[in-house]
């Protein structure tokens, strides 16, 4: 399941957040410091967050990315359905036909050939999920993002370090 980040010229990671209406910024900043603890490499090719369509304006996610967001891309309920994802949550499965909305959106926007990095990390109220996936792509598309990205990746590392 893991990959080498370094393995395409173009890759980059996509982070994939499930939301519940509870979540807080503290909650989703916890799960991306734990997700970047447990990745194989460095986190500086983040090229976009994705969530189910209709989460992408949740406080919490707002409140986390700040005033100068990575880019949010919404994936509608229909693409979570066709990922493989490695979690199994019944109730998910019965709601989203999909065991981890984390996981399948992060595969659902990361695109072709993309590799679950990093399964989905649940927060310890249970408010939020986070899972990261490897996108392989072309130049034009995700890697005009990575630079400010990488920098806002930067910047939510430090802020919490400091």
């Amino acid at each position: 399941m893991t990959a080498t980040l370094a393995a395409s010229p173009h890759a980059c990671l996509v982070v994939g957040v499930g939301l519940r209406a509870q979540a807080t910024p503290a909650a989703l900043q916890a799960l991306w410091l734990q997700a970047q603890a447990l990745l194989p490499g460095p986190m500086d090719r983040f090229c976009a967050v994705a969530v189910l369509q209709g989460k992408e304006q949740h406080p919490a996610l707002a409140g986390w990315l700040g005033p100068a967001p990575a880019p949010v891309l919404a994936v509608p309920v229909d693409a979570l359905r066709r990922q493989p994802v490695a979690t199994q949550s019944p109730r998910l499965q019965a709601r989203y036909g999909t065991g981890s909305v984390a996981e399948a959106a992060a595969l659902a926007a990361a695109g072709p050939q993309a590799q679950l990095l990093r399964p989905r990390l649940v927060a310890g109220d249970g408010s939020a999920t986070l899972a990261v996936a490897l996108r392989h792509s072309a130049p034009f598309d995700c890697c005009m993002a990575v630079a400010g990205a990488a920098r806002h990746a930067a910047a939510l590392t430090q802020g919490a370090t400091a």
